[in-house]
This record gives structure tokens, C-alpha cells and sequence, in this order.
């Protein structure tokens, strides 16, 4: 049952040519291998929009990856809904998850 109306909102995934780099408490996403030749930017995220985007290709949609992010940081999914499809949109303009 899709409780929060996310229809059209399927399997994400990540944008090939990415890596995901750990420094203390956030992430950066840098471009490799030709994606350098397109891409010349390197996107610093938060701890919290870094979890999102690690684990978007393991959730079958946004629901999904709220219930994750809930379940990470002790909150309720519905809490955490709009900020993470918020997350996934800047992903999917960035380039970075489709």
C-alpha cells in the first residue's frame, strides 16, 4: 500500500561513472574514468543525503528509501518523506541518479 502518493516514483538508480568518497561527516560525489571529461563538478553532501544516496538503488522507490532513512536515524518514514524525495530530485538534476 503506497500510503504517501508517490505514483510514477519506481526503482532509482545511480548514474554510472560516480564515486562516493567518506570524509568525516559527509560525502562527496566525484565524477571518474570519462565522466570527468563532462562533468567538472564535485557535490559535497550532508551525512543524511549521503545515506539517501548511497542506498537509493536499494529501495524500490522513494517510500521505500524514506523507510530506510527512518530506520537509520529512529524516526518515522512520513517524517522524513518530503526531505527525501527532495534529496532524490536534486540527485536526478545533478545528474548523479536517474
Amino acid at each position: 500500500m503506497n500510503i504517501f502518493g508517490n505514483k510514477g516514483e519506481g526503482k532509482m538508480k545511480k548514474t554510472e561513472g560516480y564515486i562516493v568518497k567518506e570524509l568525516e561527516d559527509e560525502y562527496i560525489v566525484l565524477p571518474v574514468g570519462k565522466r570527468t571529461e563532462e562533468v567538472n563538478e564535485v557535490i559535497s553532501l550532508s551525512e543524511t543525503a549521503g545515506f539517501i544516496y548511497i542506498h537509493a538503488d536499494q529501495a524500490e522507490d522513494i517510500e521505500g528509501l524514506a523507510q530506510m532513512v527512518g530506520n537509520e536515524y529512529g524516526i518515522e518514514a512520513s517524517e522524513v518523506y518530503e526531505d527525501v524525495k527532495n534529496a532524490v530530485k536534486t540527485f536526478r538534476e545533478k545528474g548523479i541518479l536517474l
